[in-house]
């Protein structure tokens, strides 16, 4: 009897000895620059147009007797309003391990590529994982940050951010919007504001007229440039750009450029006039 009692104590403390199952789980996330690069510190940014390398591994997951494994995932991207920044990725691990694959683990890998005209905020990667073998899902998001331009929303077409610059590739604006005859005029700008139909489809353009100080019309480009675009992932706002080539004998003193800017879907249309001189 004692004998009997000490075979049933030996199997209990062998029980409780034994580690308890992990639960299915997604583990060691990270987001880096480069794919299997260094992991991205918490407190890092990225930015608009920047490609972001996600990766993560599954444990817990259920085997057959012959160490078969099947997990299915779907890994998505959306931005600090929760808008999707590209289309859903779905995927399925399915092998049959060996005995050397004791330590082995699923990996999901993800591309994330930050839309160009992305908002300021906090992204997120969501990430669900489903053990078809254990009829089992879980979840998971990494979050990381974005830095974009700042264009203030609007509820109705508005040009933001008006500067004028010396060169094409200036990236601080002029103080003061003063040029010789014979220079180039260059001048950049954000539009806002403009109506965004089924399927992220918007259709804007703009003109352009410079006026002498007199108020008469020294230059004219009605259509100076349009966008009609359907992009993936819904474009807020859309910067412009305008060029002039100043004649080497253009009469010095102040000039006026109005900018006409045209929403085709929604229906509006401003103008806002910018000032320069040539001296």
């Amino acid at each position: 009897m004692k004998a009997f009692a000490g075979v049933i104590l030996a199997a209990q403390l062998a029980a409780l000895a034994a580690p308890a199952p992990k639960k299915l789980a997604i583990v060691r996330m990270t987001l880096a620059q480069s794919e299997d690069g260094t992991p991205s510190a918490a407190a890092e940014q990225f930015v608009p147009g920047e490609t972001i390398f996600f990766r993560c591994e599954v444990e817990g997951y259920q085997k057959t007797e012959k160490e078969a494994i099947r997990i299915t995932y779907q890994v998505d991207a959306e931005d600090a309003h929760g808008v999707q920044l590209l289309a859903p990725e779905k995927g399925i691990v399915e092998t049959t391990l060996s005995p050397e694959d004791k330590h082995w683990a699923p990996k999901i890998r993800y591309t994330v590529i930050v839309p160009p005209l992305a908002d300021s905020g906090e992204y997120h990667v969501l990430v669900k994982v489903t053990d078809e073998l254990a009829n089992a899902s879980v979840d998971a998001r990494a979050t990381f940050s974005v830095r974009g331009r700042e264009v203030a929303p609007s509820d109705t077409l508005v040009v933001r951010n008006f500067r004028f610059q010396r060169r094409e590739e200036d990236s601080q604006p002029l103080k003061f919007a003063a040029y010789r005859p014979g220079d180039a005029v260059w001048a950049r700008f954000d539009m806002t504001g403009y109506k965004i139909a089924e399927k992220n489809v918007f259709d804007i353009e703009y003109g352009l007229e410079v006026l002498t100080a007199d108020g008469s019309v020294a230059y004219s480009e009605p259509q100076a440039a349009a966008a009609k675009e359907q992009p993936v992932y819904p474009q807020r706002y859309q910067p412009g750009v305008l060029n002039l080539n100043m004649p080497n004998d253009i009469a010095k003193g102040e000039y006026t450029i109005v900018l006409k800017v045209r929403d085709n879907l929604g229906k509006q249309a401003i103008e806002t006039r910018e000032k320069f001189s040539i001296e």
